[in-house]
């Protein structure tokens, strides 16, 4: 019986593999010349499935297949009803699929638009730039510590937060079947250089309050005489141990108890800038954030004293002319020029005034209920970050001197007993 022979552009049967082996690899290319190998492999106990690397070239990409290929065909498949790993992607198309999530998580209320503005941001800018054209089933754990690494040399302030933006959207990778697990969870963080805590104290917070009146009085100064409103909400602060954007989003009629025995004010939320225009967000940094702060005498009568002016009738305690909330970056602006008007440093911030308040309060009823003034969800915060460290021992003389009136007698009875 003659031999038939398959007609031209007729595809063969594909061969079946065994147990423990894979296929040829075919090759993709993208648009960015960059090589993409698919293989099709059987694990050991006969389930099969598709796994693919990516290369400059041919030869990096076999060789990196090949680095994964035996210990994939050497894993257990997927239980009985269960789905296989859904297709690879690129991680520049996972991470605008999370950008999207992202956004539905805060129109349901569980993150503030200014936090979901900076993921974005982060991921659009820094992770993007740097793994856009990686299959997201490709990343190892060696290339994001390589790229933890060299953020952290070129964005020192932002590595960490842009560490923390690339593990969510990891973690939502698995969540959708594209990876096994979240590697960015097994790279750790580098331990940040620790800065000294520039906490002014008392004759420092003296010279810059003082500077701050100097500024708003000097009458050869260009532009309009200011009001009070840049030192008074410096002495809020001081008062409270506010951030600044919870010092500016206090609003009178569901922030500030004035007629109460002991006055107080609540921290709802905060004044924020991020992702848009100047807002108020029902969201402090943390579910700490929401406290009740009983209010000193002096501040209670700054808050008596801008009620009565507030003629106009504004929702909030700090405002501008215009019945708007101030800003943080109109406060951090006005200090600036105070300092460049008087030749401070340029460590005078709202920031450094809350750490004076952490510091002296700290020091004087401990780190645990600071850390409830302060907003802090736990102690080792206020710690590491606010309460400046003195350096001044406890004065225990008296202890250290029982124990010598005590060694001392035990010697005079051992000297009579002999």
């Amino acid at each position: 019986m003659p031999i038939r022979r398959a007609k031209r552009g007729a595809e063969m049967p594909r061969p079946k593999l065994q147990d423990g082996t894979w296929g040829g690899f075919t090759q993709t290319t993208l648009p960015n010349g960059r090589i993409v190998l698919t293989a099709r492999y059987r694990r050991t106990d006969g389930s099969e499935s598709k796994t693919t690397a990516q290369g400059r070239s041919r030869s990096e990409a076999t060789r990196k297949l090949l680095g994964k290929l035996p210990e994939l065909v050497a894993a257990a498949g997927p239980g009985k009803g269960q789905p296989e790993r859904a297709a690879a992607r690129t991680f520049r198309d996972l991470a605008l699929e999370w950008i999207d999530h992202d956004r539905l998580r805060m129109e349901q209320g569980e993150i503030a638009p200014s936090t979901r503005h900076e993921h974005e941001r982060i991921a659009r800018n820094i992770l993007i730039p740097r793994l856009g054209d990686e299959l997201v089933d490709q990343i190892t754990t060696r290339e994001i510590s390589v790229t933890y690494h060299q953020m952290v040399r070129e964005w020192p302030a932002q590595a960490r937060n842009a560490k923390g933006v690339l593990s969510l959207i990891m973690t939502y990778a698995a969540q959708m079947g594209f990876v096994e697990r979240n590697l960015v969870r097994e790279v750790p963080a580098m331990r940040r250089k620790k800065k000294e805590i520039f906490a002014p104290g008392i004759d420092e917070l003296r010279v810059f309050r003082a500077a701050v009146v100097a500024y708003n009085e000097d009458s050869a100064r260009p532009g309009p005489m200011p009001g009070p409103l840049l030192l008074d909400t410096v002495d809020m602060i001081l008062a409270t141990g506010l951030r600044i954007g919870e010092v500016l989003g206090l609003r009178w009629e569901k922030d500030v108890v004035l007629d109460a025995q002991s006055p107080y004010v609540v921290v709802n939320g905060a004044i924020k800038e991020k992702g848009g225009a100047k807002r108020w967000e029902p969201f402090p940094k943390s579910e700490a954030g929401l406290r009740q702060i009983a209010l000193p005498e002096y501040a209670v009568a700054l808050l008596l004293r801008r009620l009565v002016d507030n003629a106009a009738g504004s929702e909030f305690v700090f405002h501008t002319r215009t019945l708007r909330p101030n800003g943080q970056q109109d406060v951090h602006r006005a200090l600036r020029n105070v300092r460049q008007h008087a030749g401070l440093p340029k460590d005078y911030v709202p920031h450094a005034l809350r750490k004076s308040v952490g510091t002296v309060v700290a020091k004087t009823i401990g780190l645990e209920p600071t850390a409830v003034l302060l907003g802090h969800e736990r102690s080792r915060v206020t710690e590491q970050f606010y309460a400046k460290r003195t350096r001044e021992a406890p004065d225990v003389r008296h202890i250290v001197q029982a124990v010598h009136d005590s060694i001392s007698a035990a010697r005079r009875w051992q000297a009579e007993g002999a």
